[in-house]
């Protein structure tokens, strides 16, 4: 509906009173009403009609005042949470009715009071969270005054907070659990008893219960440490303990049986194991005291042993006379203690020198053993799965890695002696005279080996010249077949044919073995028979010469080299076939040197 306009009102409001007025005059005519009460009658009207106008009039002026009182509330509020939110006060427009302008302030209120009670509601769950975290972690809340609306950026602080809260939470109940268990791990592993209210508390209670404070968290670390420093200690003390009682077994003699029978029962190093030791370790030097002499011949034995392993010659070990007493006594006993006691302090004080020794001398005896099957001869008959190879290769890894050591350990002991100012000393002689003596004497044996091959070389072929060569071939025959014949057809000589001389038969009488004496016979002249007694006769006459040839001077036993060694069997080969060639039948198959398997005697 349009709204109408103030004339169009009024001329409305007029014409509507004009006719209730007539009607009102047209009915107190009727009704006969004097003129006085007529007057009174309209005065009546006309003052409820004032009345009437000044009620609306006044009622439209309080609406307009409550309104402009609204506004003025609406502008306050405005200003006070905009203060408490830390906002900025919001523009009001001018050119606009108090409706508008009521309305427009009413609405930015409640807008600013929701945010206000979301602030609020926000400011209690993280405030309830932050003080959960810190009385766990025992450390100070976030500060927010207390009656005042957080602004954005102390919200975002204290989510922060909390996040960070959180965060170190996780990251000590992580750490809390990981240390408990190593506590009672260690604990188990030590069979350690909680000694103090704190160890109690960490050990009983359940894990929600423990406060992860600062104070506690360094506790823990600190009780952790303790711990890990007793059970070092312990393994230590218990490793000590099971030296000692060895020793003691050892030179008591103490049977394997006895000795495996208290091992399975004192596993790990707890304290129980220890106390268990230091029994035993009375038990065993009441032994020792009751039986000195066997005792102190085991400290002997374990003396050599440390002996050993520190390398000390055969002066440095006479230095200690008490090793040859045979009265024995108590004294003697702590004697011997002192000087193992003073061999382990030695072996200790220069343990990373003499593991590179030790391990200096494994490689050298690994090499010996690859040196004495390289010399054996039938190592090849034996090759199988590759084996050769293998040995090849990690002979090669041992020639290279051998070197390498004694270049460290020659380093470590010049370090050693440029800081100690005094010589280091294996067997009694510096180190790169122990190496070099080592080798020399290597070089040498392998020397004599040569010349003892040479010589027992040299001593067959002489045997081979006069009785004739043995088939050397480690191959085992054959198995012949039921009905094969023994040569093939194309290998068989016809009878009266005249052999012909095989290559290698050629190559010999070519080099430095003398061919053989005897004048070649076809087989057509072979006699058939032979007289037995001339075959012993033969046979004993080529012994005899042989035992005057190595009697008078043994002529190629003492060669030098080769030239020697020919020209040698080249004098006892002429005294041989002069002796022989009296006896000789001309029945001999071949005329090469009886070193390629002719045996002239046994054709005799």
């Amino acid at each position: 509906m349009a709204s109408k306009s103030k004339k169009q009102i009024k001329d409305e409001v007029t014409s509507k009173l004009d006719i209730s007025l007539d009607k009102l005059y047209l009915i107190w005519q009727e009704i006969g009403i004097d003129e006085t009460q007529v007057g009174n009658r309209a005065s009546t009207v006309s003052m409820h009609l004032c009345n009437l106008m000044k009620e609306m009039v006044s009622e439209e002026e309080q609406l307009r005042d409550q309104m402009a009182l609204n506004i003025q509330h609406y502008v306050d509020d405005l200003s006070q949470l905009c203060l408490e939110l830390s906002l900025p006060l919001p523009k009001v427009l001018e050119n606009v009715s108090m409706v508008q302008r009521e309305k427009e302030l009413r609405c930015r209120l409640e807008t600013l009071n929701r945010e206000k009670q979301e602030r609020m509601r926000t400011l209690k769950k993280l405030h309830e969270e932050d003080q959960r975290l810190c009385e766990m972690l025992c450390s100070a809340p976030y500060y927010i005054p207390s009656g005042v609306v957080p602004s954005r950026h102390q919200l975002q602080e204290l989510e922060t907070h909390v996040k960070s809260l959180e965060a170190e939470r996780e990251k000590r109940h992580g750490e809390f659990v990981c240390i408990k268990k190593r506590i009672v791990d260690l604990c188990n592993e030590m069979d350690h008893d909680p000694e103090t209210s704190f160890e109690r508390d960490l050990i009983c209670e359940d894990d929600e219960m423990f406060q992860l404070s600062t104070d506690n968290m360094r506790s823990l670390a600190t009780l952790l440490q303790e711990l890990e420093k007793k059970n070092r200690e312990l393994h230590q003390t218990v490793q000590d303990l099971w030296t000692r009682v060895r020793a003691l077994w050892e030179r008591l003699g103490i049977p394997q049986s006895e000795r495996a029978e208290f091992e399975s029962k004192h596993p790990g190093h707890k304290n129980s194991v220890a106390a268990s030791l230091r029994e035993e370790i009375l038990r065993c030097e009441q032994l020792k005291y009751d039986n000195l002499q066997h005792f102190v011949e085991g400290m002997r034995r374990e003396l050599v042993d440390w002996w050993k392993r520190c390398y000390f010659s055969k002066e440095q070990r006479d230095t200690f006379l008490p090793y040859l007493e045979e009265n024995y006594t108590e004294e003697l006993l702590e004697v011997h203690e002192q000087e193992l006691e003073k061999m382990r302090s030695y072996f200790e004080m220069h343990k990373d020198i003499l593991e590179l020794i030790a391990k200096r001398e494994r490689l050298w005896e690994e090499m010996l053993e690859f040196e004495k099957k390289a010399s054996d001869p039938n190592r090849f008959f034996n090759d199988r799965g590759g084996k050769l190879l293998r040995e090849e290769k990690a002979r090669k890894k041992l020639m290279k890695e051998l070197p390498r050591i004694e270049e460290d350990t020659k380093e470590k002991i010049d370090a050693w002696e440029k800081q100690n100012e005094k010589k280091f000393l294996i067997e009694g002689v510096l180190f790169a005279e122990y190496v070099e003596k080592q080798w020399n004497s290597f070089h040498e044996q392998k020397e004599q080996e040569k010349q003892a091959r040479l010589k027992s070389k040299a001593k067959q072929m002489e045997e081979e010249m006069i009785f004739g060569s043995k088939p050397t071939s480690n191959t085992p025959a054959k198995r012949r077949i039921v009905n094969t014949p023994g040569r093939t057809p194309l290998k068989a000589r016809k009878l009266n044919e005249t052999p012909r001389t095989p290559a290698s038969v050629s190559r010999i009488q070519h080099s430095s073995v003398f061919p053989s004496p005897y004048s070649r016979v076809t087989l057509s002249s072979k006699t058939p028979n032979m007289n037995h007694t001339m075959r012993r006769r033969s046979l004993r006459r080529a012994r005899k010469v042989l035992q005057e040839s190595i009697q008078r001077g043994k002529v190629g036993a003492t060669a030098k080299n080769d030239q020697h060694v020919n020209a040698g069997q080249g004098d006892l080969f002429s005294q041989t076939t002069k002796g022989l060639s009296q006896t000789a039948r001309p029945n001999c198959r071949s005329s090469v040197a009886p070193s390629i398997g002719c045996s002239p005697l046994k054709r005799w």
